[in-house]
């Protein structure tokens, strides 16, 4: 099986992939305010404010038009290299033009990769399976999208081999007959295995 070192290693070319792939980074300063701490982030014509932030300027901030399906722009805070590890996040902010507050709509893993518009996956691992979970980004908030697909590669799990099947049945999953499944949370389906096809990949 797979080592938790092994996903780690992912999760860190996933992020320096991630962040060498973005429009360009915005220059970071903190600023007290009345209220708190503020911080000020610039480019060019770009110009956003984020109220008390989680993070300081130690953090990558980077920016990105987005439409929803009015143009909008989604900044990143990017996690430090002592914010890395198995579990790291990059925070997600909205501003609704190139002049204006940021809002917090949520966060995503570091590796989750874009597959549409405004959609996320990230694939990780954990026990005997190799889980997806999609992120939806919208305006006001980061959704997790249901159902997913789960791989399994060495457990054994009640399945439904129909999703109208009134009961499961007991099937076994091994590197070399990995089952894929179609989860609702509930429901375990049993799917073809080129539904997993991406999940197939991370776990070779």
């Amino acid at each position: 099986m797979h080592s938790r070192y092994l996903i780690f290693l992912l999760c860190l070319l996933g992020f320096y992939s991630f962040a060498s792939e973005e429009d360009g980074g915005l220059t970071c300063k903190e600023l007290d305010t009345r209220n708190g701490r503020d911080i000020f982030l610039s480019s060019n014509d770009m110009a956003f404010t984020i109220k008390s932030p989680r993070r300081s300027c130690n953090s990558r901030f980077t920016y990105e038009q987005i439409n929803f399906p009015s143009e909008k722009w989604m900044i990143t805070s990017l996690p430090t290299e002592e914010e890395l590890g198995l579990n790291a996040q990059r925070e997600l902010f909205i501003a609704p033009s190139k002049k204006s507050e940021a809002i917090y709509i949520g966060a995503i893993p570091v590796d989750a990769i874009s597959i549409g518009t405004n959609t996320y996956r990230n694939l990780t691992q954990s026990g005997g399976s190799i889980y997806e979970t999609v992120y939806q980004i919208n305006e006001s908030s980061v959704e997790t999208k249901t159902p997913s697909r789960e791989l399994v590669i060495s457990d054994s799990l009640c399945v439904y081999e129909k999703e109208s099947d009134s009961a499961c049945q007991t099937m076994t999953g091994t590197f070399d007959k990995p089952l894929c499944l179609y989860t609702d949370g509930e429901k375990k389906i049993l799917e073809e295995s080129s539904s997993c096809s991406e999940l197939l990949q991370n776990g070779n």
